[in-house]
């Protein structure tokens, strides 16, 4: 085991002990001067920079209040909470990511937002689908920041020149074999797509074809071992036969687009959350196109409304209130809405995001399109995961690695993960 998942695990674990120490804020609700909480989210410098500008605009409406605000790349920004939240100091105001809800929310680290404090923010003009994404046990640990939906972001060149046109339906064979032709087009230095078996993502939506899931409403993984083999097998016929990349590459994906194989130019198309698209189309410097996931059943694509990530509020904050009055601002205001634009995914207040969907250009334009295509195809959104399923992920990633390599067979592989998944969700 890694020293980081150690030190990951270790933190987390100690979120069931940590003592209920007073939070970042310097001032307490109603108390007098100045309140001051703390911020803090993952995602690029381009995020950070429209995010402080909707936290500046939420300080000049409110005198008073100050926001202190950071960020972090994905993984570095959850050791950090994990570190926070174990010494009994969690930011304030927090973004969350479904794989880690239960983790936070069932340890009473985050505020229940349907009472107290957090009654002020409003869901009114959110899809009640969406809004229900946040809940555990009727209490709501979480508000959805936006909307996104899975996607093959990719080149439509390289795709066109291949004979191949990526905007209609297709199968997973057609897609390899379209994929096959792409790489061969660049004497096999540039592959089709970026490998695909290591992503937990890539894995919900296969399962979801074959009306499975990958966690049970109780909590348990969702699929079996029969399952995961299946799917592993699809991914390896990308890999062997070159239209998937090689493991070095593979094992060198980064959460960023720009460090991706996709954003490297080391790949022609990759499985990606839609809104995260503007990135890899920056990082390539060229027209990039986004399209559904390939199904062997045109009529179930997998895909469902996405809460892109969450807004929570700390359950050991001294000022409770101001930080759901953030939170209710950036999701409701409708100047923070406008500020926010895309960048994370589709605006969750469906009045926002039908006025940015209006005035939208350039990628921004072609997110909305892509979501109000597949609108119809949306199926229900999955229970929220279970504690240990941002560890699942990651086990999922390193046990595939292995695979890739050829140092684990697939048999041994897929009894590993079963194994260990078991452990992770105890």
């Amino acid at each position: 085991m890694s020293s980081r998942r150690l030190r990951l695990r270790s933190a987390i674990l100690a979120l069931a002990v940590a003592p209920l120490l007073a939070a970042c804020g310097s001032g307490a609700d109603g108390a007098g001067g100045e309140v001051t909480i703390s911020f803090a989210w993952w995602g690029s410098d381009g995020r950070a920079t429209i995010t402080k500008k909707a936290v500046e605009l939420f300080e000049q409406r409110n005198p008073g209040i100050k926001v202190n605000t950071t960020f972090s790349a994905y993984n570095a920004y959850w050791d950090k909470v994990a570190t926070q939240t174990a010494g009994g100091s969690p930011p304030d105001v927090m973004t969350m990511d479904t794989r880690y809800l239960s983790e936070y929310g069932e340890r009473k680290v985050l505020l229940d937002l349907n009472e107290g404090a957090g009654k002020q923010v409003s869901l009114a003009d959110l899809n009640p689908e969406l809004a229900a994404t946040g809940t555990i046990d009727g209490k709501r640990f979480a508000v959805p920041w936006a909307q996104n939906a899975s996607s093959l972001v990719y080149d439509p060149d390289a795709y066109q020149a291949a004979g191949a046109d990526l905007s209609k339906p297709m199968t997973w064979e057609a897609f390899r074999a379209a994929a096959e032709k792409v790489s061969a087009a660049s004497g096999f230095t540039t592959r089709g797509v970026t490998d695909f078996g290591l992503l937990d993502s890539a894995l919900e939506i296969w399962l979801r074809q074959h009306g499975k899931s990958f966690y049970t409403a109780k909590g348990e993984l969702g699929f079996g071992a029969g399952d995961l083999r299946a799917f592993w097998e699809l991914a390896g016929r990308f890999r062997t036969t070159r239209a998937g990349s090689s493991a070095d590459v593979t094992a060198s994906n980064n959460t960023s687009p720009e460090q991706s194989p996709l954003g490297k130019k080391l790949t022609n198309a990759e499985f990606a959350y839609d809104s995260v698209y503007p990135g890899y189309q920056k990082a390539r410097g060229k027209d990039l196109a986004v399209a559904p996931y390939p199904s062997d059943d045109p009529a179930n694509t997998g895909q469902y409304r996405r809460p892109a990530m969450f807004l929570s509020v700390s359950a050991r904050g001294k000022a409770q209130e101001t930080s759901a009055k953030l939170v209710n601002f950036l999701i409701n205001d409708p100047e923070a809405g406008k500020i926010l634009g895309a960048e994370r995914g589709l605006p969750p207040n469906l009045k926002i995001r039908g006025q940015l969907a209006a005035e939208a250009t350039g990628t921004n334009k072609v997110i909305f399109a892509y979501e109000a295509a597949i609108e119809p195809k949306l199926g229900p959104a999955p229970a929220v995961p279970p504690k240990g399923a941002g560890a699942i992920q990651k086990l999922l990633q390193r046990t595939y690695e292995e695979v890739a390599f050829e140092r684990l067979s697939l048999d041994d592989a897929v009894g590993r993960f079963m194994s260990e998944a078991q452990k992770d969700l105890k």
